[in-house]
């Protein structure tokens, strides 16, 4: 058996960014290698036996058919990542390619080596050539944009040149930003959209987040999102909801239309099913609309950095293999996994934890165990099993760029606009953290007694306007009224306690109502279950019901909300800081069918009275 020399090469350039800075950058490999000029890449089934860790690729629309086992992306943020190949034919046996960012006064220092085992001696050869020509200069180049890009804060669409849209794409273009201009839409966010959609490239249209853009742009998201709903309607963009696994986070389906979710979903790379989270799971995102121009959907990379970027440490272990890593982590809770031991630890950080920490994963896994650990530790990893190990350290907190279901279905525009988009009959989805008012008329019986049932209906019909209008501008939603009462369901507390103050504050200044007209209301926050009822979505569950009971209980020109809500979300001061004036009591009282439990709430009265807080 002829053994060949290991090839190895380093290449280093000095960049004016932080390793933090072009982290994000240089660590989205699917982009990295498309910028390189590599070919796309597609998964494929060769043989049965492959490491569970392990996935088989190989390349797409080129002459010959290579084909590897690709190792997990390994990363120390914002320091280092790279990864290894094992071919089963061609030029090499094995490569591996590392990319190290290394701090200087200077900026940082970009070092990219390459470790190749030929199989071949000529082709070696002439790879490695190629390799030390035109993959060097490739490389230079395209870090060199990526520091440029990083340093003076833009996003690569923003110094691309415009793409051709499809045929006739220019003129429907030009009729939809006509159409949208006569509409409520706001013109320069709509103009931004249209340069993005003519500037990016595929790899930036596949997946379209108008909570990423508007933090790009510094503008609203609610406004920008307003623009993406009117466009989706307009037929300038189409939309996805993108199912993601709750453990990796990667996205398992796509599907056009909410009826198309059927729980539970299966994820390929946990090996387990999942239930979904309108929160969590679920989220919206746009593409150009095909008449507009169309996108593939090509890949490049599969598993990168970049791809799993709530993973700040990730590491393949072999069995007796220790690594020794450097990170410079942020304050708060991580996660620490390994795919092939059960459980997980909980890690805090912050300035001061331990500096020196050394994690042992053995074949009793991990159980819950908690470390305290610095922003910067000496850390150390080993694997003591029989087994591979991919450990992973990830960020607690769930963050994804995307529109959440439950934002988009508690929007009153995009539940006009799009108000086939429900469930599909006998789905019931979770929904965490969400927030639900109920509102009802004080007397109305004796209302309708002292005005007569004319006068009295005109008045409950324009007070649903301006409970549609007060709910709208709060982004919350009505889902549905039932007799005189409103029910309407927002993300945020904050954001139904100022709908209903301005509610009340529009009802007491308009003429139309009389002094016997009065509003009251219950608010309360927690999960709920979303379903399919009378062909819209309607929620349903113990944080519905006690929203109901809160203003079951209000009297007249009262809000009734749970004080854990009122103090978790800080509603004390933007009470005080609304025009309202009234009086807010701390009681306790107990709710028809809770009677095991007592409720301790905040009582606000509205009233022409000063400000007095009852605390």
């Amino acid at each position: 058996m002829v053994h060949h020399k290991t090839v190895q090469l380093s290449w280093s350039w000095q960049v004016n960014a932080l390793p933090q800075e072009i982290w994000p950058f240089i660590t989205d490999v699917n982009r990295l290698f498309k910028d390189l000029n590599q070919p796309s890449i597609q998964k494929v089934h060769i043989t049965q036996s492959v490491d569970q860790d392990l996935i088989q690729l190989s390349y797409n629309g080129i002459n010959r058919y290579e084909v590897w086992e690709e190792e997990p992306f390994e990363w120390e943020y914002p320091f280092r990542f790279g990864v290894v190949r094992h071919y089963q034919s061609g030029a090499y046996k094995d490569l591996k390619i590392q990319v190290d960012l290394k701090e200087n006064e200077k900026g940082s220092r970009v070092i990219v080596k390459f470790w190749a085992v030929p199989r071949n001696k000529l082709l070696s050869f002439w790879n490695t050539l190629k390799l030390k020509m035109l993959v060097k200069r490739r490389f230079k180049k395209v870090i060199d944009r990526y520091d440029q890009l990083a340093i003076s804060d833009r996003h690569h669409y923003q110094i691309a040149n415009k793409k051709g849209l499809v045929r006739g794409g220019e003129n429907r273009l030009r009729q939809i930003e006509e159409e949208l201009h006569n509409s409520e839409v706001d013109a320069a966010i709509l103009k931004r959209l249209i340069d993005f959609i003519r500037r990016a490239d595929d790899l930036e249209l596949q997946q379209i987040s108008p909570l990423k853009l508007a933090e790009q742009w510094d503008l609203s998201t609610e406004k920008v999102f307003k623009v993406f709903i009117h466009a989706a309607k307009a037929n300038l963009l189409n939309f996805n909801w993108d199912l993601y696994c709750p453990s990796c986070r990667s996205i398992q389906e796509s599907v056009k239309t909410l009826n198309q979710i059927h729980e539970p979903i299966y994820c390929d790379e946990c090996e387990q099913e999942f239930k979904v989270n309108f929160n969590k799971t679920v989220q919206l995102s746009f593409t150009p609309h095909p008449l507009i121009r169309k996108i593939n959907r090509d890949q490049y990379c599969i598993r990168g950095p970049q791809q799993k970027s709530h993973v700040v440490l990730q590491q393949y272990l072999k069995p007796g293999q220790k690594r020794y890593l450097m990170t410079d982590l942020q304050s708060g809770e991580y996660i620490l996994r390994s795919t092939q031991s059960k459980g997980a630890a909980l890690v805090h950080v912050d300035k001061h934890g331990d500096d020196t920490v050394h994690v042992n994963i053995n074949t009793s896994g991990l159980t819950g165990e908690e470390v305290h650990i610095a922003n910067s530790p000496n850390l150390s990893i080993e694997n003591t099993t029989d087994k591979n190990q991919l450990i992973t350290l990830e960020r607690k907190s769930w963050s994804l760029h995307g529109v959440s279901a439950a934002r988009a279905t508690s929007s009153q525009l995009f539940r006009n606009l799009f108000a086939n988009e429900v469930l599909r009959k006998g789905e019931k989805i979770s929904v965490d953290n969400l927030t639900l008012m109920f509102t009802d008329l004080f007397d109305s019986t004796g209302m309708y007694n002292e005005e007569g049932d004319d006068k009295a209906v005109g008045q409950v019909i324009d007070h649903f306007e301006i409970l549609q209008q007060v709910v709208s501008k709060e982004n919350g939603a009505i889902v549905k009224t039932i007799g005189d009462s409103v029910m309407a369901v927002f993300c945020e507390p904050d954001q139904a306690l100022r709908a209903y103050l301005r509610a009340q504050k529009m009802i007491s200044d308009d003429e139309r109502f009389t002094d016997d007209f009065q509003l009251k209301a219950g608010i309360h926050h927690g999960s709920c279950v979303a379903v399919n009822l009378n062909s819209r979505i309607d929620y349903f569950g113990c944080t519905v019901n006690i929203a109901s009971r809160f203003v079951d209980y209000a009297s007249e020109n009262e809000l009734i909300i749970s004080q854990k809500v009122f103090s978790k979300y800080n509603l004390q001061e933007m009470l005080e800081d609304s025009e309202n004036e009234g009086r807010v009591e701390d009681i306790n009282i107990r709710l028809k069918g809770f009677n095991k439990e007592s409720f301790s709430i905040k009582r606000i009265q509205i009233s022409d009275s000063p400000l007095r807080l009852a605390i």
